[in-house]
């Protein structure tokens, strides 16, 4: 019986590593414009700790421990954005990044379509894939790469009719994205340094 209370109890100071490890990446609302985050959802405790990508038939695993999914949305809009925020294992973290960059380089190579930039902000490794037009329900996804915590962040910018989005045409939606991008990154950065020093 006391194997099992112990168990118990390394199992609830992972959790809260994983929360602390997550905490600065879930809490950015009210950036870019006004944006806010109107829901927050946690990955399922008995979701497998991986998910997989695929590209031309191949299936790949990447790790995640723990995460978050956050809406956000402009005022009296429809959502603007998914965040999804996901602790990669410390031990597959390289080959994470590895799986995911080249996941995104694949999409961009296969789809006409789509164009691929790199970035770099507050610490951040950043890959943008952006369609080259409005269309779809999906016009780009977004993912950082944070090697301080071994977090991954994807953010899918989502398309909506015009009468209930924040922008009316292309360059407008690529502005509010690259807005979004750069807020997002330093309200993160500057969270979890915050937490650092607690």
């Amino acid at each position: 019986m006391a194997r099992f209370g112990v168990l118990f109890a390394l199992l609830a100071l992972d959790a809260l590593a994983d929360d602390a490890v997550l905490e600065p990446y879930i809490r950015c609302d009210g950036f870019a414009g006004g944006v806010r985050a109107v829901t927050l959802d946690r990955r399922p405790a008995d979701a497998p700790r991986w998910r997989t990508v695929e590209l031309l038939g191949k299936t790949e695993r990447v790790s995640v421990l723990d995460g978050y999914r956050v809406m956000y949305s402009y005022p009296r809009t429809l959502p603007f954005a998914r965040l999804n925020a996901e602790h990669s294992d410390p031990a597959r973290y390289q080959a994470d990044k590895r799986t995911l960059t080249e996941y995104f380089a694949g999409i961009a190579q296969a789809d006409d379509n789509a164009t691929l930039s790199t970035i770099s902000i507050a610490g951040f490794a950043i890959q943008s894939l952006t369609k080259k037009a409005l269309g779809g329900t999906t016009l780009g996804i977004t993912q950082f790469l944070s090697h301080a915590d071994g977090v991954i962040v994807t953010i899918y910018f989502l398309n909506q009719v015009p009468e209930v989005r924040q922008f009316e045409t292309y360059e407008a939606f690529v502005h509010l994205r690259d807005e979004f991008v750069r807020g997002y990154a330093e309200c993160a950065a500057a969270s979890r340094a915050r937490a650092k020093q607690r």
